[in-house]
C-alpha cells in the first residue's frame, strides 16, 4: 500500500494512470477513490478535482451497467477530502456522512430501481411463505430498508477510503498522524444526543425510519470504534481487543452495535479518554 501511495504522489500522470485504472476494475473502484483523496489532502482541492475527472470517467461503463456505486464512492470520498482539507475535523466529517447518505440514498433509489423492486419482492414473498419476522411489512417498507442498507454501506465506503487516504498521508509526511487522530475521535454532544433521541423515539413511537435507521447508527458506531481504539492504545492493552471487538461485530451484531452506539453518547458527554488512566 505505501509503494501505491507513493506511485500516486510522483506526479499527475502516475496518478492518473493509477485511479483509471482501478475504476476499471470491478471491485476496486476504493482505490480510485482513495487516491483521489490522498492527492486532495496533500496537493489541494483544485489538484483532487482534476484527478476526480479522471478517476469518474470509467465509472460512466458501471452506471450503463446499471450500477451507479463507483461514481459515487469516488465522488462523494473527493467530498469528505475537501472537508477534511478545509476545516481539518474528523467530527464534521462524521457530520457531513449523514446528508451525503441523503443525497446517495436519493439517487440509489432511482439507478437501483428494478434491481431493489426485484428484491423487495422476492423478500416480501419468502417471508410471507415462511412466516419470516418481516412478513407484516409492505414491499415499500421492505425496498425502502434496502435503499438505507445500501446507501449507508456506500457512506462507509466513503469514509473507508478518506480514512485509507489518510493513513498514506501520515505514513509518509506525518507518521502515527493518522492513528493519533481516530483515537481521539469524539462526536459533538448535540449530535450524538439528537441521533440517539431521533433512534429511540422512532422505537418508542413506531414512526418507521428502516430507510435511514443504519445511516443514523454509522456516526455512533465510528465513534464507538474510535473510542476502543483509543482506549486500548491509552491502556497498552494487547491488539487481541480490537480483534474481539471486530469479530463481535460479526458474531453478534445487533448487541456490539448497540453498546457502540451506548459508548460513543456516553463518550460525547463525559469525554471518557480523559478520565481513563494511561498504562504507567
Amino acid at each position: 500500500m505505501r509503494a501505491l501511495a507513493e506511485t500516486l504522489l510522483k506526479g499527475r500522470n502516475q496518478a492518473i494512470m493509477v485511479v483509471v485504472i482501478a475504476a476499471m476494475l470491478p471491485l476496486l473502484y476504493w482505490v480510485s477513490a482513495a487516491g483521489v483523496a490522498l492527492i486532495t489532502l496533500r496537493k489541494g482541492v483544485s489538484e483532487g478535482a482534476k484527478l476526480l475527472f479522471w478517476a469518474v470517467l470509467p465509472s460512466f461503463f458501471w452506471i450503463f451497467s446499471g450500477d451507479p456505486s463507483a461514481i459515487l464512492v469516488i465522488s462523494g470520498t473527493y467530498v469528505l477530502a475537501v472537508l477534511l482539507r478545509q476545516t481539518v475535523s474528523w467530527q464534521k466529517v462524521l457530520i457531513a456522512i449523514i446528508p451525503l447518505g441523503v443525497v446517495c440514498s436519493l439517487i440509489l433509489d432511482v439507478g437501483l430501481a428494478p434491481l431493489l423492486d426485484q428484491i423487495a419482492t422476492s423478500v416480501q414473498q419468502l417471508a410471507s411463505e415462511r412466516g419470516a419476522a418481516f412478513q407484516d411489512w409492505s414491499e415499500s417498507r421492505v425496498r425502502g430498508l434496502l435503499v438505507g442498507v445500501v446507501s449507508a454501506f456506500q457512506v462507509a465506503s466513503m469514509l473507508g477510503c478518506l480514512m485509507l487516504a489518510r493513513s498514506w498521508q501520515a505514513a509518509l509526511f506525518n507518521p502515527g498522524g493518522f492513528q493519533s487522530e481516530f483515537h481521539q475521535l469524539r462526536l459533538p454532544v448535540i449530535l450524538a444526543v439528537a441521533l440517539a433521541l431521533v433512534l429511540l423515539a422512532s422505537k418508542m413511537t413506531g414512526i418507521d425510519i428502516s430507510r435511514w435507521f443504519a445511516l443514523l447508527l454509522l456516526p455512533l458506531v465510528v465513534a464507538g470504534l474510535a473510542l476502543i481504539h483509543g482506549l486500548v492504545s491509552k491502556r497498552g492493552l494487547n491488539k487481541g481487543w480490537l480483534v474481539a471487538t471486530y469479530a463481535s461485530i460479526i458474531l453478534v451484531g445487533p448487541y456490539m452495535v448497540t453498546l457502540l452506539v451506548i459508548l460513543a453518547c456516553v463518550d460525547a458527554l463525559m469525554d471518557l479518554r480523559a478520565k481513563v488512566p494511561a498504562k504507567n
